[in-house]
């Protein structure tokens, strides 16, 4: 991690700091489940038994030599801390020992030279080159480097000779120049923003918009936790907005404006290029999920499978495209997901990993709950350095049971025993396949209490699962998940794109064993139970939480089993939590956030750094008109009986209203069955569709806001329900 003290003019860093200083080159990667702990701990396995064994057979061997090189470049002094795996003596020469594990099996080493591993290769120079500083009278040529590359598919080794590089200097005195320019640039910019008056997005304030844009800029200057509730009509995101940005400007931190939902994303990124236009020094990106803005035929992020990652890396460098997407015209600097495939498509380039990117210098970033809040998608942005950030949670009432799902994963046995007969196919994934019958197995004999309950049983955790086996699985998971990255890369089983089942049983393992390792009595085991029926259907899952007894099986009933494995979590706190408690500071907005002690101890916050505020309508009460009608009823049992005189009732309401009209529906359903009964005369319908794209979604929008007296028909808790901005007569009633 780089290490600033920017008064002193100090850099400290590590090698590895150094090495990936520089923009990266080549390809977008492929990936696997491998978890970062597994890959650690089979380096440190091998690391350890190399070193014991040099250590056994010369008795000069050293092991973990520390060392420090500083140098002084652009009046900053650098301080590279390394530490060599081994250093040996022969003769007259010292060797420096560096010790590698690598996926490659050993016949597929013996071919390789140093010239295939340049990174190592680098790190070991740097090291030869730190010894020849820290001895100015040696004789050249006395520091000589040995790569050692071990396989972990087999063990076996190859020990390449790297002599020291001339131009390491010169290689040195790049890579920080690149540190420190970067630094001073960011520097620069700090000054420009705390310079700036932070502009409000709009022409004048709403009633009681500033005050409410002054109670969260003190709360947040303050560090603290907000609870915000806010009835609809207040202007939250626009004032919210101007209250976050001038704390962070002012301190020097960033700004993630989190969502649920996308049309929530558009108000802010309206917000935001209306303060740009305004004056305000900006660099924002809105980062949307990678299989809505996928420019390829399939969602496949590798070279091989897609042209927009190859060679992406050098197409963003070369190409200076995150410098070109701050400046584009007509941006202000705020960067929308349209914006990132105009920069990406004629580059050639992905537009997820660019937008990923511009998220690394992003001075407010917006962008879904998961990126900020769920453990396994955590942007490394936030998750390296959560005390830059102050966090702006969108309609947050919806926070808590996202979090809850984020700690709530499942394992499906009819998924395990897709893999399995996939990876059977062909003998070279023989080992991944009994792997996978391994853990079919373990699903199948750890469910008999729930054939014996009838088909469904919950339990606490610690008596549903053993821990023991979900964590020796999930390290089997992590053992062949380098073999199984090399055969689907010579020898696929599943089209580019399409479902590969075994990574998803992998990854499924890996955050069962994450959740098994961080949950407590918060979280209970649902196991699932029943017999498929003839020709393959399975039953349907009742939805989560939900412990209806599915019942024994008929005696029709033939085939293999539905088994299931799903945790419950039934409290957020013990993933919200911890990153509260590392955020610099936050608001969680919303018009229904009570009572607020709820949503305070379902998001783990501390008592000390919370703060509430409540605001009122600030509609006057005949604007407010809450009619009861008893008469007719939308329960599913009487919809069809009333069904007539709740579409009279409702159209009624709307001819009453010469504007804009929303009619909200408990489902699609009864929707479906209210619009062709509805009398609504001349007035133009607009009709929520299900899945709906992002363009339709805005087109409607914009057309409630041209104020035309259109009638919306939608669902409750749906799209149009919540987090949309409808202004002035965009929306009467």
């Amino acid at each position: 991690m780089l290490r600033f003290d920017d008064d002193a003019r100090t850099l400290a860093l590590g090698v590895h700091d150094l090495l990936e200083a520089g923009p990266p080159s080549g390809h977008l990667s492929m990936q696997a489940a491998w978890s970062a702990r597994a890959r650690m701990r089979a380096g440190q396995d091998a690391h350890s038994a190399w070193q014991d064994a040099r250590a056994s057979d010369d008795d000069s061997f050293q092991r973990e030599v520390s060392l420090v090189h500083r140098v002084v470049v652009l009046g900053w002094e650098a301080s590279i801390s390394g530490r060599i795996d081994g250093l040996s003596r022969e003769g007259d020469h010292t060797i420096v020992e560096e010790l590698k594990s690598t996926a490659l099996p050993g016949e597929r080493l013996a071919g390789l030279g140093a010239d295939d591993f340049p990174h190592w290769t680098r790190q070991l120079q740097l090291y030869l080159h730190f010894l020849e500083r820290a001895r100015p009278g040696a004789a050249p040529g006395t520091v000589l480097g040995r790569l050692v590359v071990v396989s972990l598919v087999d063990g076996l080794q190859r020990v390449l000779h790297v002599p020291p590089d001339p131009d390491m200097g010169r290689w040195l005195e790049a890579q920080l120049r690149h540190i420190i320019e970067e630094r001073e640039q960011t520097l620069a910019w700090r000054a420009i923003r705390r310079a700036a008056s932070v502009p409000f997005a709009h022409d004048e304030w709403r009633p009681g918009q500033q005050g409410l844009a002054a109670e969260v800029q003190e709360a947040l200057a303050q560090g603290r936790h907000l609870l915000l509730t806010a009835p609809t009509g207040h202007g939250k995101t626009a004032a919210v907005l101007h209250a976050a940005i001038s704390v962070a400007w002012a301190t020097d931190r960033r700004v993630f404006f989190a969502t649920a939902r996308t049309t929530q994303q558009r108000m802010a990124e309206e917000t935001l290029r209306a303060m740009a236009v305004r004056g305000l020094p900006l660099r924002a990106v809105s980062i949307r999920a990678r299989e809505k803005i996928c420019l390829n035929d399939v969602v496949a992020c590798r070279p091989d499978a897609c042209p927009y990652a190859r060679d992406y890396y050098d197409k963003l460098r070369d190409g200076r495209l995150t410098e070109r997407a701050w400046d584009a015209p007509g941006t202000g600097g705020q960067v929308g997901p349209d914006d990132v495939v105009a920069i990406a498509e004629p580059a050639r380039i992905c537009p997820f990993a660019l937008s990923l990117d511009l998220a690394r210098g992003a001075d407010v970033i917006v962008g879904d709950y998961n990126y900020v809040f769920d453990p396994a998608m955590r942007l490394s942005v936030v998750s390296d350095d959560p005390d830059a950030w102050i966090v702006v949670v969108d309609e947050a009432h919806n926070l808590p049971e996202r979090a809850m799902g984020y700690a709530s994963p499942s394992l499906d046995l009819g998924q395990v025993e897709q893999a399995a007969a996939a990876l059977d196919e062909d003998p070279r994934y023989r080992a991944i396949a009994d792997l996978a019958q391994r853990i079919a197995a373990w699903l199948r004999q750890s469910a008999q209490a729930a054939r014996d309950a009838g088909g469904e049983l919950a339990l606490p955790l610690d008596e549903g699962v053993d821990p023991r086996a979900v964590r020796q699985l999930a390290r089997d998971v992590d053992g062949v998940a380098l073999d199984y990255l090399l055969l689907k890369h010579e020898r696929p089983l599943f089209p580019p794109g399409g479902d590969d089942p075994w990574l998803e049983v992998a990854r499924a393992m890996l955050r069962l064993r994450s959740a098994v390792d961080r949950a407590g009595e918060e979280t209970v085991a649902i196991w699932r139970a029943a017999h498929r029926r003839r020709g393959g259907r399975r039953p349907r899952r009742p939805p989560t939480g939900q412990l209806t007894m599915l019942g024994p099986a008929t005696a029709d009933a033939v085939g293999s089993e539905d088994v299931s494995l799903s945790l419950l979590c039934r409290d957020p706190s013990p993933v919200l939590g911890p990153l509260f408690l590392d955020l610099a500071a936050s608001v969680q907005m919303s018009a229904t956030l009570e009572p607020p002690e709820f949503y305070a101890r379902m998001s783990g916050i501390a008592e000390d750094r919370l703060r509430v505020a409540r605001f009122s309508s600030p509609f006057p009460p005949e604007n407010r008109r809450v009619l009861l009608l008893p008469q007719v009823s939308t329960e599913y049992r009487r919809r069809a009986r009333d069904r007539e005189a709740t579409a009279a009732l409702v159209s009624a309401a709307v001819r009453a209203v010469p504007g804009n009209v929303a009619v909200f529906c408990s489902s699609f359903a009864l929707r479906d069955d209210l619009l062709p009964l509805l009398d609504l005369g001349d007035r133009p319908v607009l009709v929520q569709e299900r899945r709906m794209s992002e363009e339709d979604r805005a087109a409607l929008l914009a057309t409630l806001r041209r104020a035309e007296g259109h009638v919306l028909l939608g669902v409750l808790g749906g799209i149009f329900a919540e987090g949309v901005d409808l202004p002035g007569d965009a929306l009467l009633a």
